[in-house]
């Protein structure tokens, strides 16, 4: 989902990241008095919204939680080295370990917050850290100034009592969410919560519950912006804080991917190696590749072209309308009455607009690689043999006209 709510501030480096977050806790938090800091959420793309994966990827029904919750229960002992002690520690592990739910993910370490907005950048948007006063959200939601461990014994029981609206038994019948979300800290009932410094909101019946109160003027939950091209070097900066794979992932696996990050070369090939075609008008149909240098018979084609492919059961698109079908008709692949598509047609690479030639320079190996036939010379049209590799279109009967 995406976010409505404008970056507050923009930081291109860990030392500007740090001098706005000192300078907002010096507005938020008194300096006489021994309080606890703000939180961060750090995120991938700068438009992502504070919407936990279950109401992104699973809707709002409460009975389909109540049916994860418990298949994760059922499931999740022979997987344990020791038990959870309750459903919040059973909900706070089905986070962890990616299961959907409606908590979101914070830390009270503004650096770990940095590196988790800038650790999957893909450089095609710019990033974000989220900063929240956990006392001022809940100040709001439960009307005291206070955040609670909900599945520690050390919780009083009032408290406790307070948050179970927040998560009910399993199907319990008629049990109702609040609308709003509220702070809450786990217990550390794994090594990687407690090396991440972790905290959680966990969401009420409102899925842009955090979202609307991004927008009020006495807010304090505001946002960092982190330019695209800025987030490799400030995953450098936060290597030579201490803060990389390692860190936030304190096992075999996180120190593997630290070393790989560490000792990569960044020397990579340019954008135009490997690249021997580009897109003009063709006189065979439409658009088609035409070669920008020449090309050598047996040389491997669109090199770095996404290999991902998506295989739809042609009975799938029923009557679609016509200018739909023709996407399909024009660029898809028709093996064996299934459609092979990109993932979505807004990704079409030059490798799906080659045309058809029945004396082609081109031709398409069993893996669907697209390889030189012949040797091609530059400004020639590159072509290829579809029934090499696709099967011929059905026609479609002509739809009967109504009386």
């Amino acid at each position: 989902m995406k976010s409505n709510a404008r970056p507050q501030h923009r930081v291109e480096d860990v030392t500007s990241f740090l001098g706005k977050v000192k300078s907002i806790v010096e507005k938020w938090l008194p300096s006489n008095e021994d309080v606890v800091g703000p939180w961060f959420r750090g995120q991938g793309n700068a438009e992502w919204s504070l919407v936990p994966k279950f109401y992104r990827e699973c809707g709002v029904d409460r009975g389909t939680e109540d049916e994860i919750r418990e298949e994760f229960a059922q499931r999740g002992p022979a997987f344990c080295q020791s038990l959870p002690n309750g459903d919040w520690d059973w909900y706070f592990l089905m986070q962890h370990h990616g299961a959907p739910t409606r908590l979101l993910d914070w830390t009270d370490g503004a650096l770990i917050g940095l590196f988790f907005a800038v650790r999957d950048s893909n450089g095609l948007t710019d990033a974000a850290v989220w900063m929240l006063d956990p006392f001022w959200l809940n100040r709001h939601t439960l009307k005291r100034d206070v955040v609670i461990s909900p599945g520690t014994s050390g919780a009083l029981a009032d408290d406790k009592k307070r948050l179970r609206p927040w998560l009910h038994p399993r199907f319990k019948p008629k049990s109702r969410l609040p609308q709003n979300p509220v702070a809450i800290y786990p217990g550390h009932i794994a090594q990687r919560i407690s090396t991440q410094r972790s905290c959680f909101t966990i969401h009420g019946a409102n899925p842009d519950g955090l979202e609307k109160l991004a927008v009020w003027s006495s807010r304090r939950l505001v946002k960092f912006a982190i330019p695209n091209y800025r987030t490799t070097s400030i995953r450098k900066e936060l290597e030579i804080c201490g803060i990389d794979e390692a860190t936030a992932f304190p096992d075999l696996d996180g120190l593997g991917r630290a070393l790989g990050t560490r000792w990569r070369d960044d020397s990579f090939a340019l954008p135009h190696e490997g690249v021997f075609t580009r897109l003009r008008p063709s006189r065979t149909h439409g658009i088609g590749n035409f070669a920008i240098k020449r090309i050598k018979r047996g040389t491997k084609l669109f090199t770095g072209d996404s290999d991902e492919m998506l295989w739809i059961k042609a009975d799938r698109l029923g009557r679609l309308p016509k200018e739909i079908r023709r996407l399909y008709e024009d660029f898809g692949v028709l093996k064996d009455g299934r459609w092979g598509c990109p993932t979505s047609f807004n990704l079409l690479t030059p490798s799906w607009y080659l045309n058809e030639s029945k004396s082609p320079n081109v031709v398409c190996d069993e893996h669907l690689n697209f390889v030189a036939k012949l040797d091609i010379a530059l400004g020639e049209e590159l072509t290829v043999d579809y029934s090499t590799y696709s099967e011929p279109v059905p026609l479609r009967a002509p739809q009967k006209k109504k009386r």
